[in-house]
Order: structure tokens, then sequence, then C-alpha cells
């Protein structure tokens, strides 16, 4: 329907102001309903971006957390490596102190094949007692029985019979 002017409310019939109040009524009645859905959609809409922002929230909380436990992670790794990297240098420190210790040994050992591999003598020297000999040998046959790592057979047989010599001097001391 066209507009409704004043002029034309003055002038009109009763069966056009009845027409016309139907036609208010009705535009009023559909504006009401229009505005009901909008309002239901509005409120939809807000119930949405509540949802959204909860979720957003929730995921902004997930992903701090996520990130402080990265965060820790990361520390602990730093550490372990730490730890790590602490350990392989005593590795290393140890393996070069073995190293010269077995230079040493290689050396000392290549000292008395020189000089008195064929007497075992000094083995034992300052040896005054069956016990203090007996002591002697168990350390000597630690260091020098040929199932270790640095022992050596022929070195073996020289104690040994250096000690079977000293074994029965002291036997027949002790006899007397």
């Amino acid at each position: 329907m066209e507009r409704i002017s004043e002029e034309r409310i003055d002038k009109a019939t009763e069966d056009e102001l009845l027409e016309m109040k139907l036609w208010i009524f009705q535009e009023s009645e559909r504006i009401e309903q229009e505005r009901r859905v909008v309002d239901k959609k509005v409120a939809q809409i807000e119930e949405e971006i509540k949802k959204l922002r909860i979720d957003l929230q929730a995921e902004r909380g997930a992903l701090e957390h996520e990130k402080q436990r990265l965060n820790d992670d990361k520390v602990l790794f730093d550490q372990q490596i730490e730890i790590l990297k602490e350990g392989f240098d005593k590795l290393n420190a140890d393996k070069k102190h073995i190293e010269r210790e077995w230079k040493k040994l290689e050396q000392e050992k290549g000292f008395i094949r020189e000089d008195e591999y064929s007497r075992g003598e000094f083995f034992f020297h300052g040896v005054n007692s069956m016990l203090a000999l007996k002591k002697r040998y168990r350390d000597l046959m630690k260091i020098y029985h040929p199932d270790n790592m640095c022992g050596d057979h022929e070195m073996c047989d020289i104690i040994n019979q250096e000690y079977n010599v000293l074994l029965r001097q002291f036997d027949t001391y002790m006899k007397a």
C-alpha cells in the first residue's frame, strides 16, 4: 500500500480507515514477527560469539600450557645435554689419563725386560715374612696374570719361580 498522509486520513471514509487500520495492524504484526526473527538470530549469533570466545580462551589456555610444557622440556633437555657433555668431558679426561698410564706401564714393562727380565728378585724385594710374601705374590698375580688386560705370561712365570724359591727358603728357615 502507498504511504498514508494526514490529509488522506482526514478525507478517508470509514471503509478506507478500516482498511488503513487493518493494513497498519498487519504491517505492525509483520514488523513484530521480523523483529522477533531478527532478535532470535541476534541471540543465536551472540550465543555463537560467546561459545567462540570460550573456545578461543580454552585454546589460548591450552596453547599457553603447551608452550610452558615445551619450555620446561627444553630446559630439561638442555640440562640433560649439559650433563652428557660433562660426562663426555670426564670420559675423555679419563681416557687420556688411562692412555698416559698405559704408556707409562708399557715403558716400565720395556724397562724391566731390558734390565732384569731373567731375574725376578726385585718383585719380592724387602719381603721378610711368609705373610708378606703371600700378600705380595697375590698382588703381583692380580697385576701380571695372563687373563688380565695388561697380563704377561712370561712375567707370570718369572714371578712364580721367584715365589717358589722364596717359599722354600722361608719354609726351611721356619723348620730350622
